[in-house]
């Protein structure tokens, strides 16, 4: 009996739990102790979502040579050309016919972007010539692609669910 009151203590001080919890309570009072103590610990998974992931698709990747990179930003500080200072987390992965899989996780629900390079000469960044441009493919989440300037974070950002899979399809550009 102890041990149901405890359960059901630390259960209802979850902000989380309480409209769910509330109902359960009601109906646990009506029956036995046991029983009740049953629902309140299945209640206690109920509202607890997993952490976010992020599954990237890359595709019209023109070779098999080099790396895509995946790097993943959760502001604007540094996106898309500064992968390697301002990151939440980067993924280098082979390109196999043509695509590329990334994937991100134990992610906390909120705003990210995603900028993709294909460094196809192996040197860990994404090339430039004299103007800036890009020498190789590069990509971002929602495929914003402006001719005379870097796509911004706010074209590029999307939203990650806690518990729910988000999956991208990102173009490579040459």
């Amino acid at each position: 009996m102890n041990t149901s009151r405890s359960l059901r203590h630390s259960l209802i001080t979850h902000p989380a739990a309480r409209p769910t919890l509330l109902a359960i309570q009601s109906l646990a009072s009506r029956i036995s102790p046991t029983l009740a103590s049953l629902l309140l610990l299945a209640a206690s998974g109920v509202s607890a979502a997993g952490p976010g992931r992020i599954d990237v698709t890359v595709t019209g990747v023109s070779s098999a040579s080099g790396m895509v990179g995946c790097a993943l930003f959760s502001s604007k500080t540094g996106f898309p050309l500064e992968s390697k200072k301002h990151a939440a987390s980067t993924v280098r992965v082979p390109a196999v016919g043509g695509m590329a899989n990334c994937s991100f996780e134990n992610l906390s629900p909120g705003e990210y972007a995603v900028a993709v390079v294909h460094d196809t000469n192996g040197n860990e960044q994404a090339d430039t010539n004299m103007l800036g441009m890009p020498t190789e493919g590069v990509g971002v989440s929602n495929n914003v692609m402006p001719k005379l300037s870097p796509p911004s974070f706010e074209v590029s950002r999307f939203v990650v669910t806690a518990g729910q899979p988000t999956k991208l399809a990102i173009t490579m550009k040459y």
